[in-house]
């Protein structure tokens, strides 16, 4: 018995010894980086309620309620500068929107910040292992494994594009009657998105469509909103995980997803089961990559195939119809830039569009970009630190000094409020002003994609998607009116889309 007793204070104590030489070595760690980089404080957020910490969560809870979470942490950047340190009982935050910070997170200290460990539990069971939420080896293999799908030749063939811009055209009034058009281009999107990744289009635009769209759109909404009432719980999340609302979102979605992947699966069995010769004519017979066709030749695994899938499925088909939603929704309290944009448009009159054609059109690549400038899809970014190290700006009483960055600490990039940074953008940076793009090159100031080597792999599908159905609008309808009284607020998700939707009435040419 006493040697037993013996054996367990020794196993206890070398337990200890081994955490208390850890822990020296990451301050004698911290010390040395602090010293090397001449480092110096951020500003702290000061709690009005002092050691309790809950007044700054109520308030920002009452912010996402009332749509209006972005400006509430907005106007914490201009009292606390570009970047400072929130301490919280839950989980100590830096928060930045200096683009110096942004570059070093995503890019130049890549390595030593990661997303497994905050989005990993968060996103699960909806979202499970893929590009969104895993880092590494997986996250390569993943992101190798959906690359070819976004090559220039696959996205800038836009006959399914129109096939299905002509649905969603057949549903807009002509006659100037209002419309919400929000709900009809997640629609579209959908089809869209189905077809590219999965092969198959739902047509949910089509009258002649069994598929009940508002369903799937309302459980795949409610997921996502599920995910991100678990991001603001932050390490309680685990409370929300037995909302019976969330899971039975869930459940549909992964029922629709998992069809696909029954048919991928088969379809693949067949093709091994014919000739060598019979394969290769069929392959080059296709004229698209689609994603879930070649994942189904890496695994077998329905789980995993649904996962990712769904990793890339959801950032391609909400971010685009909300990006196009938010463009339309600005034009038509802007009818001059309309009026500017359909004399630009007009020049293509009698040619088909293609990819070059798209992008010679100069007044439109601004109004996109002032669009999503002020109404990105992604109003923040987070990443954990996974080796202490230091970031270039937001030390000292005048945000010029490095400062050091915590092992474990999370930093939250705040895309919204860098691209209101009036310090950047000018005194107007609230206003909506595509001109502000001419001779403008874009740096790190302007990241609706983020940037490094987790940069949005659908950027280019997103933005000729964006500016084709822009153009075709266009060329369809010669103005737009606001017939929507309600000023911005936003819906929050996993994404940020206008609350009262993209109400406006638009006149046949």
């Amino acid at each position: 018995m006493a040697q037993m007793l013996n054996t367990v204070g020794l196993l206890i104590i070398s337990v200890v010894c081994l955490r208390l030489y850890k822990l020296s070595s990451e301050l004698w760690r911290r010390r040395d980086l602090c010293h090397s980089h001449h480092c110096k404080p951020i500003p702290r957020y000061q709690h009005a309620d002092g050691l309790w910490r809950t007044l700054l969560p109520k308030q920002r809870a009452e912010a996402y309620a009332t749509g209006r979470a972005a400006p509430f942490t907005q106007s914490l950047f201009k009292e606390y500068g570009k970047t400072w340190l929130e301490p919280s009982w839950n989980q100590t935050k830096i928060h930045t929107c200096d683009p110096k910070n942004i570059q070093a997170v995503t890019a130049t200290a890549f390595g030593e910040f990661g997303i497994e460990p905050l989005r990993a539990g968060l996103s699960a069971p909806f979202i499970d292992r893929g590009i969104l939420n895993t880092d590494g080896v997986f996250w390569s293999h993943s992101r190798a494994l959906i690359r070819p799908t976004f090559s220039r030749a696959q996205i800038s063939d836009f006959e399914s594009y129109e096939k299905h811009f002509r649905q969603l055209l057949a549903l807009i009034p002509k006659d100037g009657s209002t419309i919400d058009l929000q709900p009809l281009l997640k629609r579209l999107y959908l089809d869209t998105s189905t077809e590219f990744f999965l092969g198959e289009s739902v047509e949910s635009l089509s009258q002649e469509s069994s598929f009940d769209a508002q369903d799937f759109l309302s459980s795949f909404d409610k997921a996502l909103k599920g995910v991100g009432k678990r991001q603001q719980l932050g390490r309680f999340r685990f409370l929300h995980r037995w909302d019976p609302e969330w899971k039975s979102a869930v459940s549909k979605v992964h029922a629709f997803i998992d069809r696909y992947v029954e048919n991928a699966l088969s379809s693949q069995q067949q093709r091994h089961s014919k000739s060598a010769k019979s394969r290769d004519d069929e392959y080059g017979n296709r004229k698209k990559i689609t994603l879930l066709q070649e994942m189904a030749k890496e695994t077998s695994d329905k789980i995993e195939l649904r996962n990712q899938i769904l990793n890339v499925f959801f950032p391609a088909r909400d971010s685009t119809a909300i990006a196009v939603s938010n463009t339309i929704y600005l034009l038509a309290r802007h009818p001059r830039v309309w009026e500017k944009l359909r004399a630009e448009v007009g020049k293509l009159e009698g040619t088909d569009l293609t990819f070059e054609s798209l992008k010679s059109l100069a007044y439109l690549r601004y109004t996109v970009n002032e669009a999503i400038r002020l109404h990105s899809p992604i109003h923040e970014s987070f990443r954990m630190c996974l080796k202490s190290t230091v970031l270039p700006c937001g030390g000292g009483q005048n945000g010029d000094f490095p400062f050091l960055v915590h092992k474990g600490q999370v930093v939250a990039m705040h895309v919204y409020s860098l691209h209101r940074d009036e310090s950047i953008w000018g005194a107007d940076a609230e206003d909506f002003r595509p001109e502000r793009w001419e001779g403008r090159r874009v740096g790190w100031e302007y990241v609706p994609f983020l940037g490094g080597p987790r940069i949005c792999p659908a950027q280019n599908m997103v933005l000729a998607e964006i500016s084709y159905v822009l153009t075709r609008l266009l060329q369809e309808f010669s103005a737009i009116e606001n017939r929507d009284p309600e000023p911005w607020a936003e819906e929050h998700r996993m994404t940020a889309e206008s609350r009262h939707g993209c109400k406006v009435a638009l006149i046949a040419c």
